[in-house]
Protein backbone atom coordinates (compact mmCIF):
# COMPACT_ATOMS: atom_id res chain seq x y z
CA UNK A 1 0.00 0.00 0.00
CA UNK A 2 1.36 3.43 -0.93
CA UNK A 3 1.95 5.95 1.83
CA UNK A 4 -0.71 8.34 0.52
CA UNK A 5 -3.26 5.51 0.43
CA UNK A 6 -2.26 4.47 3.96
CA UNK A 7 -2.77 8.06 5.16
CA UNK A 8 -6.21 8.19 3.53
CA UNK A 9 -7.20 4.93 5.20
CA UNK A 10 -6.02 6.30 8.55
CA UNK A 11 -8.06 9.47 8.13
CA UNK A 12 -11.17 7.57 7.05
CA UNK A 13 -11.12 5.11 9.96
CA UNK A 14 -9.48 6.97 12.85
CA UNK A 15 -11.59 7.01 15.98
CA UNK A 16 -11.01 8.92 19.19
CA UNK A 17 -10.63 5.62 21.05
CA UNK A 18 -7.27 5.13 19.34
CA UNK A 19 -5.92 8.53 20.43
CA UNK A 20 -4.02 8.69 23.76
CA UNK A 21 -5.59 10.85 26.46
CA UNK A 22 -2.72 13.34 26.46
CA UNK A 23 -3.01 13.86 22.71
CA UNK A 24 -6.78 14.39 23.01
CA UNK A 25 -6.27 16.92 25.78
CA UNK A 26 -3.71 18.68 23.62
CA UNK A 27 -6.16 18.69 20.70
CA UNK A 28 -8.82 20.50 22.74
CA UNK A 29 -6.20 23.03 23.83
CA UNK A 30 -5.24 23.61 20.18
CA UNK A 31 -8.93 24.14 19.30
CA UNK A 32 -9.33 26.68 22.10
CA UNK A 33 -6.11 28.50 21.25
CA UNK A 34 -7.00 28.61 17.56
CA UNK A 35 -10.46 30.00 18.29
CA UNK A 36 -8.84 32.79 20.30
CA UNK A 37 -6.51 33.62 17.41
CA UNK A 38 -9.43 33.72 14.98
CA UNK A 39 -11.44 36.05 17.21
CA UNK A 40 -8.46 38.29 17.88
CA UNK A 41 -7.72 38.62 14.18
CA UNK A 42 -11.36 39.20 13.22
CA UNK A 43 -11.06 42.90 14.13
CA UNK A 44 -8.37 43.67 11.54
CA UNK A 45 -9.97 46.26 9.23
CA UNK A 46 -9.60 44.29 6.01
CA UNK A 47 -10.80 41.08 7.69
CA UNK A 48 -13.82 42.89 9.13
CA UNK A 49 -14.61 44.45 5.75
CA UNK A 50 -14.43 41.03 4.08
CA UNK A 51 -16.72 39.61 6.78
CA UNK A 52 -19.29 42.32 6.08
CA UNK A 53 -19.75 40.82 2.61
CA UNK A 54 -19.98 37.25 3.95
CA UNK A 55 -23.68 36.43 3.99
CA UNK A 56 -26.21 33.98 2.66
CA UNK A 57 -25.40 30.77 4.48
CA UNK A 58 -25.56 28.89 7.78
CA UNK A 59 -21.92 28.95 8.96
CA UNK A 60 -20.67 31.45 11.53
CA UNK A 61 -18.14 34.12 10.61
CA UNK A 62 -16.36 34.43 13.96
CA UNK A 63 -16.39 37.72 15.78
CA UNK A 64 -19.37 38.98 13.75
CA UNK A 65 -23.14 38.58 13.60
CA UNK A 66 -22.79 37.18 10.07
CA UNK A 67 -23.41 33.73 8.64
CA UNK A 68 -22.18 32.52 5.27
CA UNK A 69 -21.75 29.35 3.21
CA UNK A 70 -19.32 26.96 4.87
CA UNK A 71 -16.63 27.63 2.27
CA UNK A 72 -16.82 31.41 2.74
CA UNK A 73 -16.85 31.09 6.56
CA UNK A 74 -13.80 28.82 6.46
CA UNK A 75 -12.00 31.38 4.28
CA UNK A 76 -12.89 34.29 6.58
CA UNK A 77 -12.10 32.48 9.83
CA UNK A 78 -8.87 30.93 8.61
CA UNK A 79 -7.70 34.30 7.33
CA UNK A 80 -8.52 35.98 10.65
CA UNK A 81 -6.63 33.25 12.48
CA UNK A 82 -3.27 34.16 10.97
CA UNK A 83 -3.48 37.97 11.07
CA UNK A 84 -1.96 38.30 14.54
CA UNK A 85 0.71 35.60 14.10
CA UNK A 86 -0.58 33.94 17.28
CA UNK A 87 -1.85 30.65 15.84
CA UNK A 88 -0.48 27.27 16.93
CA UNK A 89 2.30 25.83 14.79
CA UNK A 90 4.40 22.75 14.14
CA UNK A 91 8.19 23.06 13.83
CA UNK A 92 8.81 19.76 12.05
CA UNK A 93 6.47 20.67 9.18
CA UNK A 94 7.51 24.34 9.52
CA UNK A 95 3.89 25.37 9.27
CA UNK A 96 0.49 25.60 10.92
CA UNK A 97 -1.67 22.50 10.42
CA UNK A 98 -4.38 23.59 12.87
CA UNK A 99 -5.26 26.86 11.15
CA UNK A 100 -5.62 25.08 7.82
CA UNK A 101 -7.78 22.24 9.16
CA UNK A 102 -9.91 23.67 11.98
CA UNK A 103 -11.77 26.43 10.08
CA UNK A 104 -12.79 23.84 7.47
CA UNK A 105 -14.01 21.11 9.81
CA UNK A 106 -15.71 23.60 12.14
CA UNK A 107 -17.70 25.16 9.30
CA UNK A 108 -18.79 21.72 8.10
CA UNK A 109 -19.55 20.40 11.60
CA UNK A 110 -21.67 23.46 12.38
CA UNK A 111 -23.76 23.08 9.25
CA UNK A 112 -23.93 19.31 8.61
CA UNK A 113 -24.61 16.22 10.71
CA UNK A 114 -21.72 13.76 10.67
CA UNK A 115 -21.74 11.22 7.86
CA UNK A 116 -21.07 7.50 7.71
CA UNK A 117 -22.66 4.57 9.47
CA UNK A 118 -21.82 5.94 12.93
CA UNK A 119 -22.78 9.53 12.15
CA UNK A 120 -25.36 10.43 14.78
CA UNK A 121 -26.32 14.10 15.01
CA UNK A 122 -26.00 14.08 18.80
CA UNK A 123 -22.31 13.22 18.49
CA UNK A 124 -21.14 16.13 16.36
CA UNK A 125 -18.50 17.02 18.95
CA UNK A 126 -16.94 13.56 18.84
CA UNK A 127 -16.83 13.60 15.07
CA UNK A 128 -15.49 17.17 14.98
CA UNK A 129 -12.60 16.34 17.29
CA UNK A 130 -11.80 13.09 15.44
CA UNK A 131 -11.88 14.93 12.12
CA UNK A 132 -9.65 17.72 13.41
CA UNK A 133 -7.07 15.28 14.78
CA UNK A 134 -7.15 13.16 11.60
CA UNK A 135 -6.70 16.24 9.41
CA UNK A 136 -3.92 17.59 11.62
CA UNK A 137 -2.02 14.28 11.61
CA UNK A 138 -2.24 13.91 7.83
CA UNK A 139 -1.54 17.59 7.15
CA UNK A 140 1.49 17.75 9.43
CA UNK A 141 3.01 14.68 7.79
CA UNK A 142 2.47 16.06 4.30
CA UNK A 143 4.19 19.21 5.53
CA UNK A 144 7.12 17.16 6.84
CA UNK A 145 7.30 15.45 3.45
CA UNK A 146 7.75 18.90 1.85
CA UNK A 147 10.54 20.11 4.17
CA UNK A 148 12.48 22.06 3.13
CA UNK A 149 10.25 24.06 0.86
CA UNK A 150 11.86 26.00 -1.95
CA UNK A 151 12.90 29.27 -0.28
CA UNK A 152 10.57 31.47 -2.32
CA UNK A 153 7.48 29.67 -0.97
CA UNK A 154 5.54 30.52 2.15
CA UNK A 155 4.48 27.39 4.03
CA UNK A 156 0.87 28.58 4.51
CA UNK A 157 -1.42 27.45 1.74
CA UNK A 158 0.88 24.84 0.23
CA UNK A 159 0.25 21.48 1.91
CA UNK A 160 -2.46 22.54 4.38
CA UNK A 161 -5.25 21.93 1.88
CA UNK A 162 -4.51 18.20 2.00
CA UNK A 163 -5.02 18.13 5.76
CA UNK A 164 -8.24 20.15 5.49
CA UNK A 165 -9.59 17.81 2.81
CA UNK A 166 -8.74 14.75 4.93
CA UNK A 167 -10.46 16.27 7.97
CA UNK A 168 -13.64 17.15 6.09
CA UNK A 169 -13.71 13.70 4.48
CA UNK A 170 -13.43 12.11 7.94
CA UNK A 171 -16.31 14.18 9.30
CA UNK A 172 -18.54 13.27 6.39
CA UNK A 173 -17.74 9.57 6.71
CA UNK A 174 -16.11 9.11 3.30
CA UNK A 175 -14.48 5.76 2.66
CA UNK A 176 -10.73 5.48 2.17
CA UNK A 177 -10.91 5.66 -1.63
CA UNK A 178 -12.97 8.86 -1.63
CA UNK A 179 -10.78 10.35 1.09
CA UNK A 180 -7.72 9.61 -1.03
CA UNK A 181 -9.27 11.39 -4.01
CA UNK A 182 -10.08 14.38 -1.78
CA UNK A 183 -6.46 14.50 -0.59
CA UNK A 184 -5.09 14.24 -4.13
CA UNK A 185 -7.43 16.98 -5.33
CA UNK A 186 -6.39 19.04 -2.30
CA UNK A 187 -2.76 18.74 -3.36
CA UNK A 188 -3.78 19.96 -6.81
CA UNK A 189 -5.39 23.00 -5.15
CA UNK A 190 -2.18 23.99 -3.31
CA UNK A 191 -1.48 27.72 -3.56
CA UNK A 192 1.67 29.12 -5.14
CA UNK A 193 2.37 31.30 -2.13
CA UNK A 194 5.32 33.70 -1.88
CA UNK A 195 7.27 34.31 1.32
CA UNK A 196 7.94 37.81 -0.02
CA UNK A 197 4.31 38.68 0.68
CA UNK A 198 5.04 38.52 4.40
CA UNK A 199 8.38 40.32 4.37
CA UNK A 200 7.04 43.03 2.05
CA UNK A 201 3.80 43.45 3.99
CA UNK A 202 1.37 42.26 1.30
CA UNK A 203 -1.62 41.18 3.36
CA UNK A 204 -2.74 38.65 0.77
CA UNK A 205 -0.41 36.45 2.85
CA UNK A 206 -3.05 36.48 5.60
CA UNK A 207 -5.50 34.72 3.28
CA UNK A 208 -3.28 31.70 2.64
CA UNK A 209 -4.57 29.51 5.50
CA UNK A 210 -8.17 30.57 4.90
CA UNK A 211 -7.91 29.71 1.22
CA UNK A 212 -6.56 26.28 2.15
CA UNK A 213 -9.48 25.68 4.53
CA UNK A 214 -11.96 26.70 1.84
CA UNK A 215 -10.22 24.60 -0.81
CA UNK A 216 -10.16 21.61 1.55
CA UNK A 217 -13.97 21.70 1.70
CA UNK A 218 -14.19 22.08 -2.06
CA UNK A 219 -11.76 19.20 -2.64
CA UNK A 220 -13.94 16.96 -0.47
CA UNK A 221 -17.06 18.13 -2.33
CA UNK A 222 -15.41 17.33 -5.65
CA UNK A 223 -14.27 13.88 -4.55
CA UNK A 224 -17.76 13.03 -3.32
CA UNK A 225 -19.19 14.12 -6.68
CA UNK A 226 -16.89 11.73 -8.51
CA UNK A 227 -13.98 13.94 -9.54
CA UNK A 228 -10.66 12.11 -9.37
CA UNK A 229 -7.08 13.12 -8.72
CA UNK A 230 -3.75 12.03 -10.12
CA UNK A 231 -2.27 8.72 -9.03
CA UNK A 232 0.57 9.55 -6.62
CA UNK A 233 -1.02 12.97 -6.60
CA UNK A 234 0.48 14.29 -3.36
CA UNK A 235 4.03 13.88 -4.60
CA UNK A 236 3.38 14.84 -8.20
CA UNK A 237 1.69 18.11 -7.27
CA UNK A 238 3.88 19.10 -4.33
CA UNK A 239 7.33 17.84 -5.38
CA UNK A 240 8.09 20.93 -7.45
CA UNK A 241 7.58 23.13 -4.38
CA UNK A 242 10.16 21.20 -2.33
CA UNK A 243 13.83 22.18 -2.31
CA UNK A 244 14.96 18.57 -1.96
CA UNK A 245 11.98 16.67 -3.34
CA UNK A 246 8.83 15.27 -1.76
CA UNK A 247 9.43 12.47 0.78
CA UNK A 248 6.61 10.03 0.02
CA UNK A 249 7.32 7.77 3.01
CA UNK A 250 6.91 10.64 5.50
CA UNK A 251 3.20 10.89 4.69
CA UNK A 252 2.41 7.70 6.61
CA UNK A 253 5.36 7.59 9.01
CA UNK A 254 4.27 6.30 12.44
CA UNK A 255 0.60 7.10 11.83
CA UNK A 256 -1.36 6.16 14.94
CA UNK A 257 1.86 5.78 16.93
CA UNK A 258 3.48 9.24 16.95
CA UNK A 259 0.91 12.00 17.42
CA UNK A 260 2.09 15.13 15.66
CA UNK A 261 -0.52 17.24 17.42
CA UNK A 262 1.48 16.67 20.62
CA UNK A 263 4.65 18.00 18.96
CA UNK A 264 3.28 21.41 18.01
CA UNK A 265 3.98 24.74 19.67
CA UNK A 266 1.90 27.62 21.00
CA UNK A 267 2.72 31.29 20.48
CA UNK A 268 2.45 34.18 22.91
CA UNK A 269 4.42 36.79 20.95
CA UNK A 270 2.33 38.44 18.21
CA UNK A 271 4.98 37.95 15.51
CA UNK A 272 6.45 35.32 13.20
CA UNK A 273 7.80 32.31 15.06
CA UNK A 274 11.26 33.09 13.69
CA UNK A 275 11.36 36.18 15.95
CA UNK A 276 10.42 34.35 19.14
CA UNK A 277 13.89 33.26 20.20
CA UNK A 278 15.05 36.88 20.17
CA UNK A 279 11.96 38.04 22.06
CA UNK A 280 12.37 35.30 24.67
CA UNK A 281 16.03 36.29 25.06
CA UNK A 282 15.00 39.90 25.75
CA UNK A 283 12.48 38.68 28.34
CA UNK A 284 15.25 36.67 30.04
CA UNK A 285 17.71 39.58 29.94
CA UNK A 286 15.20 42.01 31.42
CA UNK A 287 14.34 39.53 34.15
CA UNK A 288 17.95 40.07 35.34
CA UNK A 289 18.46 43.75 34.59
CA UNK A 290 16.27 46.59 33.40
CA UNK A 291 17.30 47.86 29.96
CA UNK A 292 16.77 51.53 29.07
CA UNK A 293 16.19 51.63 25.28
CA UNK A 294 17.95 55.01 25.13
CA UNK A 295 21.09 53.38 26.56
CA UNK A 296 21.29 50.65 23.92
CA UNK A 297 24.28 51.08 21.60
CA UNK A 298 23.69 47.91 19.59
CA UNK A 299 21.92 44.56 19.58
CA UNK A 300 23.33 41.48 17.82
CA UNK A 301 20.87 38.68 17.07
CA UNK A 302 22.47 35.38 16.06
CA UNK A 303 20.05 32.77 14.86
CA UNK A 304 19.37 30.03 12.26
CA UNK A 305 19.30 30.83 8.52
CA UNK A 306 15.53 30.95 7.97
CA UNK A 307 15.14 33.43 10.81
CA UNK A 308 18.12 35.49 9.69
CA UNK A 309 16.18 36.37 6.52
CA UNK A 310 13.92 38.62 8.62
CA UNK A 311 16.35 41.54 8.73
CA UNK A 312 14.39 44.50 7.32
CA UNK A 313 14.70 47.44 9.74
CA UNK A 314 11.88 49.66 8.41
CA UNK A 315 8.60 47.75 8.07
CA UNK A 316 5.72 49.76 6.63
CA UNK A 317 2.71 47.95 8.10
CA UNK A 318 1.76 45.54 10.88
CA UNK A 319 2.31 42.37 8.83
CA UNK A 320 5.76 43.42 7.69
CA UNK A 321 6.58 44.39 11.30
CA UNK A 322 5.79 40.86 12.46
CA UNK A 323 8.38 39.53 10.00
CA UNK A 324 11.20 41.85 11.07
CA UNK A 325 13.57 40.77 13.84
CA UNK A 326 15.08 44.27 14.19
CA UNK A 327 11.63 45.80 14.61
CA UNK A 328 10.48 43.00 16.95
CA UNK A 329 13.50 43.67 19.18
CA UNK A 330 12.95 47.43 19.07
CA UNK A 331 9.23 47.36 19.84
CA UNK A 332 9.77 44.86 22.66
CA UNK A 333 12.40 47.09 24.28
CA UNK A 334 10.25 50.19 23.87
CA UNK A 335 6.91 48.75 25.01
CA UNK A 336 8.06 46.09 27.45
CA UNK A 337 6.03 43.37 25.74
CA UNK A 338 5.38 41.75 22.36
CA UNK A 339 1.59 41.87 22.33
CA UNK A 340 -0.87 42.64 19.54
CA UNK A 341 -0.54 46.39 20.21
CA UNK A 342 3.26 46.31 19.98
CA UNK A 343 3.06 45.33 16.30
CA UNK A 344 0.05 47.43 15.28
CA UNK A 345 0.45 50.26 12.80
CA UNK A 346 0.55 52.73 15.69
CA UNK A 347 3.77 51.12 16.95
CA UNK A 348 5.60 51.98 13.72
CA UNK A 349 7.18 55.12 15.14
CA UNK A 350 10.39 57.05 14.54
CA UNK A 351 11.66 55.85 17.92
CA UNK A 352 11.07 52.21 16.94
CA UNK A 353 12.79 52.67 13.58
CA UNK A 354 15.76 54.42 15.20
CA UNK A 355 16.23 51.57 17.66
CA UNK A 356 15.75 48.94 14.93
CA UNK A 357 18.64 50.53 13.02
CA UNK A 358 20.90 49.45 15.90
CA UNK A 359 19.88 45.78 15.58
CA UNK A 360 21.94 43.40 13.44
CA UNK A 361 20.84 39.90 12.47
CA UNK A 362 23.16 37.11 11.36
CA UNK A 363 23.03 33.34 10.87
CA UNK A 364 25.26 31.31 13.21
CA UNK A 365 26.59 27.88 12.21
CA UNK A 366 26.23 26.38 15.70
CA UNK A 367 22.57 27.40 15.89
CA UNK A 368 21.83 26.30 12.32
CA UNK A 369 23.10 22.81 13.19
CA UNK A 370 20.32 22.36 15.76
CA UNK A 371 17.41 22.78 13.30
CA UNK A 372 14.71 21.40 13.28
CA UNK A 373 14.89 19.95 16.79
CA UNK A 374 15.82 23.33 18.25
CA UNK A 375 15.30 26.75 16.68
CA UNK A 376 17.74 28.68 18.81
CA UNK A 377 18.68 32.35 19.04
CA UNK A 378 21.43 34.24 20.84
CA UNK A 379 21.05 37.94 21.66
CA UNK A 380 23.81 40.30 22.82
CA UNK A 381 22.94 43.83 23.92
CA UNK A 382 25.76 46.36 24.19
CA UNK A 383 24.94 49.41 26.30
CA UNK A 384 26.48 52.87 25.89
CA UNK A 385 28.56 52.37 29.05
CA UNK A 386 30.17 49.27 27.55
CA UNK A 387 28.09 46.73 29.50
CA UNK A 388 27.28 43.57 27.56
CA UNK A 389 24.15 41.48 28.19
CA UNK A 390 23.87 38.10 26.48
CA UNK A 391 21.19 35.39 26.51
CA UNK A 392 20.78 32.26 24.41
CA UNK A 393 17.41 30.56 23.97
CA UNK A 394 17.64 26.97 22.80
CA UNK A 395 13.90 26.27 22.64
CA UNK A 396 11.54 29.27 22.28
CA UNK A 397 8.64 29.41 24.72
CA UNK A 398 5.69 27.32 23.62
CA UNK A 399 7.89 24.53 22.26
CA UNK A 400 7.11 21.08 23.64
CA UNK A 401 10.41 21.31 25.56
CA UNK A 402 9.67 24.78 26.94
CA UNK A 403 5.88 24.94 27.15
CA UNK A 404 3.46 27.61 28.22
CA UNK A 405 1.18 26.53 31.04
CA UNK A 406 -2.52 25.98 30.42
CA UNK A 407 -3.28 29.03 32.55
CA UNK A 408 -0.92 31.17 30.47
CA UNK A 409 -2.66 30.01 27.31
CA UNK A 410 -6.05 30.65 28.89
CA UNK A 411 -4.97 34.21 29.73
CA UNK A 412 -3.86 34.68 26.12
CA UNK A 413 -7.23 33.35 24.93
CA UNK A 414 -9.14 35.77 27.16
CA UNK A 415 -7.05 38.72 26.00
CA UNK A 416 -7.91 37.96 22.37
CA UNK A 417 -11.52 36.84 22.62
CA UNK A 418 -13.11 38.88 25.41
CA UNK A 419 -12.73 42.26 23.65
CA UNK A 420 -14.64 40.79 20.70
CA UNK A 421 -17.40 38.65 22.24
CA UNK A 422 -17.38 39.75 25.89
CA UNK A 423 -16.05 38.13 29.05
CA UNK A 424 -18.98 35.77 29.58
CA UNK A 425 -18.97 34.40 26.03
CA UNK A 426 -15.18 34.08 26.13
CA UNK A 427 -15.37 31.92 29.26
CA UNK A 428 -18.13 29.84 27.70
CA UNK A 429 -16.14 29.37 24.50
CA UNK A 430 -13.04 28.23 26.39
CA UNK A 431 -15.12 25.71 28.38
CA UNK A 432 -16.81 24.40 25.24
CA UNK A 433 -13.55 23.96 23.35
CA UNK A 434 -11.85 22.27 26.29
CA UNK A 435 -15.00 20.20 26.81
CA UNK A 436 -14.77 18.47 23.45
CA UNK A 437 -15.81 15.86 22.43
CA UNK A 438 -18.87 16.36 24.67
CA UNK A 439 -19.53 19.89 23.34
CA UNK A 440 -21.67 20.56 20.28
CA UNK A 441 -19.86 22.46 17.48
CA UNK A 442 -22.99 24.55 16.96
CA UNK A 443 -22.69 25.85 20.52
CA UNK A 444 -18.98 26.49 19.98
CA UNK A 445 -19.72 28.62 16.90
CA UNK A 446 -22.62 30.42 18.57
CA UNK A 447 -20.30 31.52 21.39
CA UNK A 448 -17.89 32.91 18.78
CA UNK A 449 -20.47 35.38 17.44
CA UNK A 450 -20.15 39.04 18.25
Amino acid sequence: MSAEREAAAFAATMDLGSVPDDALDRATLVVADSMGAMLGGSTAPYVAAFAEDSTGGPATVFGTDRAAPATRAALANGSAGTVLELDEGHKYSTGHPAMHVLPAVLAVAETEPPGGADGRDGERGRHLLASFVAGYEVGARVGIACVPLAPEYHMHGVWGTVGAAAGVARYRGYDADTTLEAMRIGANHALHTRFDAATEGATVRNTYAGMSAMNGILAADQAAAGFTGLDDGLARHLDRLCAEGFDRDAVADALGERWEISRGYFKNHAACRYTHGALDALDAIEARASVDPAAVRSVLVETYPDAARLSDRRPENDLQAKFSIPFAVATRLLHGDSSKASFADGALTDAAYALAERVSVTAADDLAARVPEARSTRVTIELEDGTGLTEEIRYPRGDERNPWSVEELRAKFRSLSAPVVGERAAEELWALARGLPASDPRDLCEAARR
